[in-house]
């Protein structure tokens, strides 16, 4: 049998592999992946890719990770494939080592969030999903292997932020469950006493606190920060229920088969559906409790990390499907580890018999609404694949072949707004153009507040004739809006091109020739 699954988890492996590989080569990258890339390709040292880090909101791990790639070539194409090797090694874990039957490892595989968020849209929360799929690998004997189970979690904190907020849980209730193993788990108890090196347990739990440490105090942000700077501490109830609903897009990623795909909701589409939304999302999290009550550890790591994030969204940043996937993350690996994680014992009572009946039903349905959610997993995965192919997600990567083409990539170049324009940068061979929001030349966007105030397209002109005396060169303008024929004239600009109709809608870039003095 175990020879069945290993031949199974490399055949699901590579199949996976093969539709990401291809779907792959059908994306056209977006701003927030080539931030990531252009901070790491930029970056002169290690301390000043940290420096530099301290505006992203996220900690480092990522971009350590992309700086080495960075110096055997400037495309950022070895991103994608370094990317997606990562969530294949995921996929390869999970059905080998995963409790759960092989349809339900089928489905996860090509379920929304593997498959295209987590695959084929090259960001850190890739590195998040494999250490979490790690630790559930090692969750089993955790205690003989804690030093490891530390250090996936030290690692993990530094993956992004809503990492580092699971982190904080499974570490919680890692501890919780040490403190009280004597006294309420004891079958866990006599497996601690049976360590010889108790020492190792408490260098792992030193990680973990290490871990999570290093990652808050990266994620402190400097005085002039310029990027979601506010908190929400005010109770409102619309914003309560909006912030629960996320729990269905979460868990229900059906996407939707239109251009603008991406981080869309068919359920949400339907009258019936936003009328049950929030009582269904509610539902959703009291079943979990029911399912994970008599494992305190699992019932601790999904309480924990749901209302943590939640919390974050509320408090600080709504966020996007792929912060919000791991609400969803949060409930796979709890039914993970339920396997593995020792009941309350209280000793025996004569609710026993009943008790076993009510644990059999549940975790019958526990199954039967796993298989529910990721079926529809499944399905907005295929969907959001279908889309990819059909259409162009950002035409940052078109537009930079353009200019490659038309041999302009060494003119000096002005770009607004500068986070989309970035995207065309991290295609081209070019360090820096100039940037009239913000009023300095880059590659990567420094989110501080010099950045905050508008740039009309007068004053991008104005950058370009500056940079025009300065040089002695033609100035090429690169916007993600059109610039009006009379302001045109004026300035004795010519129209080269534009590319529009992108997914991400403010990716599609006009194309502007200023001629040298």
């Amino acid at each position: 049998m175990d020879k069945k699954d290993k031949h199974y988890a490399l055949g699901l492996t590579f199949l996976f592999l093969a539709v990401g590989a291809f779907t792959a080569s059908h994306h056209e990258m977006w701003r927030d992946e080539i931030q990531a890339w252009l901070l790491a390709r930029d970056s002169t040292s290690v301390f000043n890719l940290f420096a530099n880090l301290k505006y992203e909101g996220h900690p480092g791990l990522w971009h350590l990770c992309l700086m080495p790639l960075s110096r055997i070539t400037s495309s950022p194409v070895i991103m994608q494939m370094f990317h997606l090797l990562i969530t294949g090694g995921t996929v390869y874990l999970f059905v080998r080592y995963s409790p759960f039957n092989w349809f339900q490892k089928l489905l996860f595989c090509f379920g929304y969030l593997v498959l295209y968020e987590y695959a084929i849209v090259a960001r850190n929360y890739a590195l998040g999903l494999l250490l979490i799929t790690v630790f559930c690998v090692l969750f089993k004997e955790r205690y003989k292997r804690f030093i490891w189970v530390g250090c996936v979690l030290f690692l993990l904190a530094h993956t992004s932020v809503h990492a580092l907020i699971v982190a904080i849980a499974i570490g919680i209730a890692l501890c919780c469950e040490y403190v009280f193993s004597g006294r309420f788990l004891q079958p866990l108890s006599q497996a601690i006493e049976t360590i010889e090196n108790k020492k190792t347990i408490w260098i792992g739990f030193a990680l973990i606190g290490l871990g999570i440490i290093t990652a808050v105090l990266q994620l402190n942000p400097p005085p002039d920060t310029g990027f979601a700077v506010a908190w929400n501490f005010n109770y409102e109830a619309k914003r309560v229920n909006d912030i629960v609903k996320l729990i269905s897009r979460a868990y229900l990623p059906v996407t939707r088969p239109v251009l603008g795909f991406w981080g869309s909701n068919l359920l949400t589409t339907y009258a019936f559906f936003q009328t049950i939304q929030v009582p269904l999302c509610y539902f959703l999290m009291f079943f979990s409790v029911l399912l994970f009550l008599k494992r305190p550890t699992a019932l601790l790591t999904y309480l924990i990390s749901t209302l943590g994030l939640l919390t974050f969204f509320y408090v600080k940043y709504h966020g996007s499907i792929r912060h919000h996937g791991f609400l969803f993350l949060t409930f796979l690996m709890c039914c993970w580890i339920y396997r593995y994680c020792s009941a309350i014992n209280l000793g025996k009572t004569e609710q026993q018999d009943t008790d076993s009946i009510v644990d059999r039903v549940l975790n019958v349905a526990g199954t039967v609404v796993l298989t529910l959610l990721l079926i529809c997993h499944a399905i907005g995965g295929i969907t959001a694949v279908r889309m990819e192919h059909r259409h162009i997600f950002s035409y940052g990567k078109l537009t930079a072949e353009y200019i490659k083409s038309q041999g302009m990539q060494d003119l000096p170049m002005v770009g607004d707004v500068d986070f989309a324009v970035s995207t065309v940068v991290g295609y081209l061979p070019k360090r820096q153009i100039y940037y009239p929001r913000g009023s300095r030349l880059g590659s990567f966007v420094r989110w501080d507040n010099a950045r905050t105030h508008d740039a009309p397209n007068q004053l991008v002109i104005e950058a370009a004739e500056t940079l025009n005396a300065q040089t002695d060169k033609e100035v090429l303008i690169i916007l993600n809006r059109a610039i009006g024929t009379e302001l045109r004239e004026q300035h004795n600009l010519a129209f080269l091109t534009k590319f529009t109709g992108s997914t991400v809608g403010d990716e599609g870039f006009h194309l502007y020739l200023m001629p040298a003095p």
